[in-house]
């Protein structure tokens, strides 16, 4: 999950030892989490991937996942390639004399992602965005309260504006699209 349930208890004041809606705070959360990571087009997780690219033809090659932390294993038709540079936070590869242009001809293994906040003790200290963490907090918090889709309300006399949706995803709201927007892979 991109946020705790500590956390998201603490920004919607609820005292530590009130676990009377824990459960369906904890599942909001995973939604949240998974509506972030869809819309962002990638996964947050720091961990191993192993893919299959195409050639660019070009000094620049992107990884699907990043932050990158290593390149385990990169080969080109099964030729092993070490001469390249990292551009860690966008997850591309640099290599001077070019990728050769081809179609899956390039196979990387590598880790990359961030240190997921967590309530364990002892767990490593999160590297995920802050942004990240509180997008997930504001959006567990809509679904919780079924906000999720509407722009606008009204009270007296009383009106609902519903969020126009793009193929059946869901419409975050506003604040939360702003927090991961930076985050978004083009």
């Amino acid at each position: 999950m991109l946020a705790t349930l500590q956390t998201a208890k603490t920004w919607y004041k609820i005292p530590k030892d009130d676990t009377s809606n824990d459960a369906d705070i904890t599942i909001s959360l995973l939604v949240a989490s998974e509506a972030i990571e869809e819309r962002c087009k990638r996964k947050f997780k720091r961990q191993t991937w192993r893919e299959t690219l195409d050639g660019s033809g070009t000094s620049f090659l992107r990884l699907s996942q990043y932050p990158v932390e290593s390149v385990d294993v990169l080969t080109v038709d099964n030729t092993i390639i070490d001469d390249f540079s990292i551009e860690s936070e966008n997850g591309i590869l640099f290599k001077r004399s070019g990728w050769p242009c081809g179609d899956r001809i390039i196979k990387a293994e590598y880790l990359a992602g961030y240190i997921l906040p967590s309530d364990e003790a002892g767990a490593e200290e999160a590297t995920l965005p802050k942004t990240l963490e509180l997008a997930c907090v504001i959006l567990a918090k809509s679904f919780r309260e079924k906000k999720v889709g509407v722009d606008s309300e009204r009270i007296g006399p009383y009106s609902v504006t519903y969020s126009k949706e793009d193929g059946g995803s869901v419409t975050l709201p506003r604040e939360v699209e702003a927090l991961i927007a930076p985050h978004v892979r083009r």
